[in-house]
């Protein structure tokens, strides 16, 4: 159902209960905004404009479906707490804790236009991307992950990007376990990086982004930034997780904005995996993307992770493009078994939109890092001329 949003912003759930699915709504209503009037006399004008409306209830089964919450926007002080005060209405409160139901999950929420001002968006996105890449619109762009994953000195990440980009490919992250350890501290593996990624565009002609992992607590969170960017690094990457969500914005409204942010998204299976629980990725993504994120990852569908099946990653790549506003939309990266065997099943769906990042699909290759993307790029070539990687294989 469509509302009219100006003074509410919608929040849909579903839910599993014995009870019936209006009095669980009407439940969720009150408690999550005003609570019940406790004053003298008749409840005042103002506590009935705080409170929270029920709106539309799909159920599927007794007890069992989606409800529609209008929470109204003056409860929340959007200048100074846009991000805290959403997540502790839909999700903070005792929304996910009542014994009221069984099963409870924020499946996706929608906000007015009049209050999207009040979040950073991101700032380059997929257009941005291959404006710095000077990559044209119809070319696939491939990144991988640096592998291992920990134990590797500033000079052996070096390496490996330079094996990388002179292979072919656009964008190399750190892995998440790369937490800038004594023996591989930030400033020397990025100041090393920028320049084996110097020598492989002097030798391609092409430019790659480099996406250093900066997660910290929130106060050293500008100070890893800093240092990245001030040594060679184009991108940057946080897990929101850990940093915290907020710190997405914080890197976006402080960071030259034509650096690109990767949201490393370890972690959101803990809040989503179960059926019928949690926070679905769909509003994770969401929030992500309010909060100035350029890329995000969903998983690569015939990969290893959840959340692989195509209706899945359609409806997290909708909400990362989607029409939202003033914010610009988010670049699809697809990985998690991403390979020349699944590469095929990514294209598709997303074509060349989406940024296809392999990681040992590519490091592990028995020929070479270089060989390794060459391979994804003949698996593409192979789905474009509608030919099974056998038969290319014969002919290359």
């Amino acid at each position: 159902m469509s509302y009219p949003l100006t003074e509410h912003f919608l929040a849909t759930y579903y839910i599993e209960s014995t009870q019936p699915l209006p009095q669980v709504a009407a439940t969720i209503a009150d408690i999550e905004s005003t609570g019940p009037w406790l004053g003298t006399g008749q409840p005042t004008e103002l506590y009935l404009h705080c409170r929270a409306e029920v709106g539309e209830i799909r159920e599927f089964a007794p007890g069992c479906g989606e409800i529609d919450i209008l929470f109204p926007t003056a409860n929340l002080n959007w200048e100074e707490a846009a991000f805290p005060g959403l997540w502790l209405t839909m999700i903070g409160g005792g929304t996910h804790a009542l014994l009221a139901y069984e099963k409870s999950r924020l499946l996706d929420f929608k906000l007015p236009d009049n209050v999207l001002s009040y979040f950073p968006g991101p700032a380059v996105g997929a257009d941005g991307t291959r404006q710095w890449l000077q990559a044209a619109t119809d070319e696939l762009l491939i990144g991988t992950i640096v592998k291992p994953t920990a134990g590797l000195t500033p000079q052996e990440v070096a390496d490996i990007c330079y094996q990388a980009a002179v292979g072919g490919v656009r964008f190399i992250k750190d892995d998440e376990k790369m937490l800038n350890p004594s023996y591989c501290p930030l400033k020397a593996r990025v100041q090393a990086v920028s320049v084996a990624l110097q020598r492989a565009a002097d030798k391609t002609g092409q430019r790659v982004l480099y996406a250093p992992h900066i997660t910290t607590t929130p106060e050293y969170l500008l100070d890893n930034a800093h240092i990245a960017l001030e040594n060679g690094a184009s991108a940057l990457m946080i897990n929101f997780f850990a940093t915290g969500f907020n710190g997405i914005a914080t890197l976006r409204r402080h960071i030259d904005p034509s650096v690109p942010i990767y949201a490393h998204c370890g972690g959101k299976e803990a809040f989503g995996r179960a059926p019928g629980q949690g926070v679905d990725p769909v509003a994770i993504a969401r929030f992500v993307r309010l909060l100035g994120a350029d890329y995000f990852r969903v998983s690569a569908v015939g990969g290893y992770l959840v959340g692989s099946q195509s209706t899945e990653v359609k409806q997290l790549a909708q909400v990362m493009s989607e029409p939202m506003g003033s914010i610009k939309p988010m670049m699809t990266v697809v990985s998690g078994g991403l390979n020349p065997q699944t590469l095929g099943f990514n294209l598709a769906i997303f074509g060349h939109q989406a940024l296809m990042l392999a990681g040992t699909g590519i490091t592990t290759h028995p020929l070479g890092i270089g060989a390794g993307t060459t391979a994804l790029k003949q698996a593409a070539e192979a789905f474009k001329n509608d030919t099974s990687l056998s038969d290319y294989a014969r002919t290359v």
